[in-house]
């Protein structure tokens, strides 16, 4: 089978992370596969060099596993007639079977391009539906499939969408969980660092995560234990803003700021408690990450989280905006050896609800 998968851009993110691992195992299933992308890092707003960087490592990576990687070419909000020129001339390039897009925009410029006979798929990745009068009048009548990356996801095409449940697939996202494999995890002398990785934007809520740190460093300097390094991976819009408020509480001693990496496995084998404060969400890849690490989690009870983590199972789920529930999450895995062994001993195992291969499987 021919397979296009399509994106909006490769700046770093979990929908990127994802759609990287995706077209690799199909391909090695035996389909063939391209993946199309609609925007250029360059062209996109607060991109850096580390962003660009990331884009072209994940090419190459594509790339060196027999996945041509095309551009579309799109500037945001701009080149509605070339874009459809551009989708229509890799359309008859390749000829896919199934053309799957992992974005509103670049769904619905597929919609409008490509030959009607053509088997469309949108994989739905965030809880925060956008334009719906677009999706109504030309997405959904268009598509064949929609994947639902979660059941919160999927209650969303069905109740507000009004998309019948027989177009609706339930898919949870997957990872090479053995990219992540940490046997030595369970053991451990003291927490030394706390990590978070994400884009700094308003869902991931990075304000609640220092604020909840600040009362944590409080706490453990008045019981004269030590505080461990805060670890923010990941850039974006609001970043500047982010280490303002960093100055502003004094926190800049213990509060790291590592930009775009490629090592996440690493930085995630190497850290002690993975944190996350967002406010809305999918189903986290970064989360899926954390869990088959086996790193002891806490995080909000935001989009679809508790569908990842169990709670006081394989992770801590706190309330969303709320700091001081979310520093005592943290100060219970610090100082409770037991809880932390247990909650990444689950985690190693939960993990294996989201893999790449199961959720190939399901895609295609």
């Amino acid at each position: 089978m021919q397979v296009t998968h399509v994106i909006s851009s490769c700046i770093p993110g979990g929908a990127q992370v994802f759609v990287k691992s995706l077209p690799k195992q199909l391909y090695l299933e035996g389909n063939e596969v391209e993946l199309w992308v609609m925007i250029k890092a360059k062209d996109i707003p607060y991109t850096n060099d580390q962003s660009i960087c990331f884009e072209e490592k994940f090419i190459e990576e594509l790339e060196n596993t027999n996945i041509p990687v095309r551009f579309i070419w799109k500037r945001p909000n701009k080149d509605w007639y070339k874009t459809s020129k551009n989708l229509n001339k890799l359309f008859l390039q390749f000829r896919p079977d199934i053309v799957h897009s992992h974005s509103e925009s670049g769904t619905f410029h597929i919609c409008r391009a490509l030959d009607t006979k053509v088997k469309i798929i949108q994989t739905i990745h965030s809880r925060k539906i956008t334009q719906k009068f677009i999706r109504k009048f030309y997405i959904n009548p268009r598509c064949s499939i929609f994947v639902a990356i979660s059941n919160k996801v999927r209650i969303i095409l069905e109740d507000n969408l009004k998309i019948s449940p027989e177009k609706i697939k339930l898919i949870y996202n997957g990872i090479d969980t053995n990219d992540f494999l940490y046997e030595n995890r369970n053991v451990k002398n003291k927490v030394k660092s706390i990590v978070s990785i994400g884009r700094f934007t308003k869902a991931k809520d990075c304000p609640n995560l220092l604020s909840a740190f600040s009362l944590l460093k409080s706490l453990l300097e008045n019981e004269r234990l030590d505080v461990p390094n805060l670890l923010l991976v990941g850039e974006g819009e609001l970043r500047n803003q982010i280490k303002d408020e960093v100055k502003e509480k004094k926190l800049s001693e213990n509060v790291k700021f590592l930009g775009v990496r490629n090592d996440i496995p690493e930085i995630l084998k190497h850290s002690d408690i993975y944190v996350m404060s967002l406010q809305w969400e999918g189903l986290s890849i970064s989360l899926i990450e954390a869990l088959a690490s086996g790193i002891p989690i806490v995080t909000t009870d935001a989009g679809s989280n508790n569908e990842i983590v169990e709670n006081n199972v394989s992770g801590l789920i706190v309330p969303i905006k709320d700091p001081e529930v979310l520093a005592n999450g943290l100060y219970k895995l610090i100082i409770d050896d037991q809880i932390w062994k247990k909650f990444s001993e689950e985690a190693s195992k939960r993990a294996k609800l989201f893999t790449i291969e199961e959720c190939a499987k399901k895609t295609c």
